[in-house]
């Protein structure tokens, strides 16, 4: 969803459901531990699988007609499960400089997100090829291995998205397969970098995805308030099924503890 939602990371949802640096991980060192590391990549690229053509057949109805409330959702979620996000990042210890870091690249993105998106683009390009294509590929691979980058909205700037949602829900190879190989060189090329900064400042570097992932927070609350006691409902139920996430994911992890 965070791959195809406007505003939305996968990146960094990943970092808030504590799965980030498990695919990092894998994906920089795939021919290490190969079998235990694929019991756990499956599930995850079966639910993205899922969510990326769930939302692209539903997407342009709720973007005309539930934008706002949809929006909400995510937020609530986010908020849900952000104590996890804030927890990992602190496990190597937290001095005040990473705060002020987390604070000032929050600060930063949003601003730079402002306003190169300030004004986004629905409307169709024209001269739509293959390397156009593997392009797109590589930007949502982006936004895998860069927490708080949306490349939704990248695409949408480009004029990009509107073809792309509709190739997914049509199940166009001609279209998909150019955007998967760009994904997937993307995410090699740029995994190799970030499993180093992890290793050598990890502290650090999920204190940015911290800073880059409140901005993805704050990015995509609705402008339009016209129904508060919707939004309201929306947040709410976001917002308890984030906890719920976030209460299942510390339950796993005593368990893995325990054994």
């Amino acid at each position: 969803m965070g791959a195809v939602l406007p505003g939305l990371s996968g990146g960094a949802l990943a970092a808030i459901f504590g799965i980030y640096e498990p695919i990092i991980n894998f994906v920089s060192n795939f021919k290490k531990d190969t079998k235990t590391q694929l019991k756990f990549l499956l599930p995850v690229l079966g639910g993205g699988i899922v969510g990326v053509f769930l939302l692209s057949h539903v997407l342009s109805y709720l973007l005309e007609f539930h934008l706002a409330e949809f929006s909400i959702f995510f937020v609530g979620c986010m908020l849900g499960i952000f104590p996890t996000l804030v927890k990992t990042a602190g496990q190597g210890g937290r001095k005040p400089v990473h705060l002020v870091v987390a604070i000032a690249v929050a600060v930063l993105s949003f601003l730079i997100f402002s306003i190169v998106f300030g004004s986004t683009n629905y409307t169709r390009t024209s001269a739509i090829g293959t390397r156009t294509y593997v392009m797109s590929g590589a930007i949502i691979g982006l936004g895998i291995t860069f927490p708080g980058l949306s490349p939704s909205n990248f695409l949408m700037y480009l004029g990009l998205y509107q073809p792309i949602n509709e190739a997914i829900s049509q199940l166009n190879m001609i279209v998909l397969i150019p955007i998967a190989i760009g994904g997937i060189l993307s995410i090699l090329i740029t995994a190799k970098l970030v499993s180093w900064l992890l290793k050598v400042a990890y502290t650090m570097v999920y204190h940015i995805i911290l800073g880059l992932a409140l901005t993805s927070t704050v990015m995509i609350i609705p402008r339009d308030f016209s129904s508060p006691v919707m939004i309201a409902v929306w947040l709410s139920a976001g917002l308890m099924v984030g906890m719920t996430m976030n209460k299942f994911e510390e339950n796993n992890n005593q368990i893995e503890e325990n054994n």
